[in-house]
């Protein structure tokens, strides 16, 4: 497959907002996207339908800059310019709570995976926890480094990780009294603006000021192989794969790259806007990524365009539909493997093989058909 000339288009760009675009979050059921805005307001957009849905969520008096949907999609907060936290019931349309206690603006929201706690990080230089059902202080977190830009729970929900100036700080949960686990002190060279646990919880990866994105091992905050380097700007955004095969950062160079968690190299081709982005989420099924801008835009982009777009030479072009193929089998969805199969090459025959073991006779159509297919390319 011959390199592209052009970029690939995205599948669908849309204004959401009269101003920049500060945030987007997917809904867990992957079919809706939350937005937040310098325009003070929040909206909802279908990803089926590609179309908003209901009004906008307003109440905040000053830019949105945070958003993070709970669990069970039924509820999302959102971090304001004052320092007010607002969580909404989606259904409803309507406010739950008004927290205030930080005192200045709110950069980062997250909710723990039970749903019971929310946790917050403000440039007033700390991070608090709430309960995400009373609107309770549980507890309040000083900085290390002054202001707090990110702030993340582990998969488990007993830790909780914070970027600040050149630091990741790790606190431990687990009980009523938290307590810092360690720092990583001199992680990057600039501001942590991004920070995700990878699902099984055992690494860490951070976005910086520094142009780089950093992976650590979580129980020990000890790096873990070469970053991520290529960007020419901050990194402002950062997000990982449910599976955690590859993340995607965006950044004010107005490039937006995906990354291979192993081999920490880029993989397809870097996506070039005409404005800056700011913020960047993926689907649960990883099989979407969707970009805010400057200009109040979300763009909704194929992951598998974006790397169809690449040389067949590049291994992470495999890998990544190697991935969705097991991921269907998983789910015995055979047709959809064997179409992802199709798409590699030795790989693939690894995929077929647990495919005759596991399915049998049913698989048979399908292996034929790959391998007539498989023929036909070989001669």
């Amino acid at each position: 497959m011959p390199a592209q000339t052009t970029q690939p288009a995205p599948i669908q760009t849309m204004q959401v907002h009269t101003e920049k675009v500060w945030a987007v979050a997917f809904f867990k059921d992957g079919q809706r996207i939350v937005t937040s805005s310098k325009d003070e307001t929040l909206r909802i957009w279908d990803v089926e339908t590609r179309g908003l849905v209901g009004d906008p969520f307003d109440g905040h008096s000053d830019c949105v800059y945070s958003v993070a949907v709970s669990p069970d999609d039924r509820r999302f907060a959102s971090g304001g310019g004052t320092g007010a936290i607002i969580i909404w019931d989606v259904d409803k349309k309507q406010m739950l709570f008004k927290l205030k206690k930080h005192k200045n603006l709110v950069s980062s929201v997250c909710f723990s995976p039970d749903g019971k706690r929310l946790a917050s990080g403000s440039l007033d230089q700390t991070v608090i926890i709430w309960d995400a059902k009373t609107g309770a202080v549980l507890s309040t977190l000083p900085s290390g480094r002054g202001s707090v830009f990110c702030v993340t729970f582990s998969p488990d929900g007993l830790r909780l990780a914070s970027g600040e100036l050149g630091a990741v700080r790790v606190w431990n949960t687990e009980n009523i009294v938290t307590k810092l686990l360690f720092d990583i002190d001199f992680a990057h060279q600039g501001w942590v603006k991004s920070v995700v646990w990878t699902p099984d919880g055992k690494q860490l990866i951070s976005a910086s000021q520094d142009q780089t994105i950093k992976f650590w091992n979580s129980s020990k905050g000890t790096p873990i192989g070469q970053p991520c380097t290529g960007h020419t700007h901050d990194v402002d955004s950062l997000a990982i794969s449910s599976d955690a095969s590859f993340i995607a950062t965006v950044s004010f160079d107005k490039t937006v790259r995906l990354w291979n968690t192993e081999s920490h190299k880029q993989i397809g081709r870097r996506l070039k806007h005409t404005t800056h982005v700011s913020s960047v989420a993926i689907s649960p099924n990883g099989e979407l990524l969707v970009i805010g801008d400057y200009d109040g835009n979300i763009l909704l982009w194929s992951i598998e365009k974006i790397l169809s777009a690449t040389l067949e030479t590049d291994s992470s072009y495999y890998l990544y539909f190697a991935h969705h193929s097991k991921v269907k089998l998983g789910q015995n969805l055979y047709e959809e493997a064997f179409s992802y199969a199709e798409k590699v090459r030795t790989i693939s025959v690894i995929v077929l093989t647990f495919v005759m073991i596991f399915v049998g006779h049913r698989a048979q159509p399908y292996v034929l058909s790959w391998v007539q297919t498989e023929a036909c390319s070989a001669s």
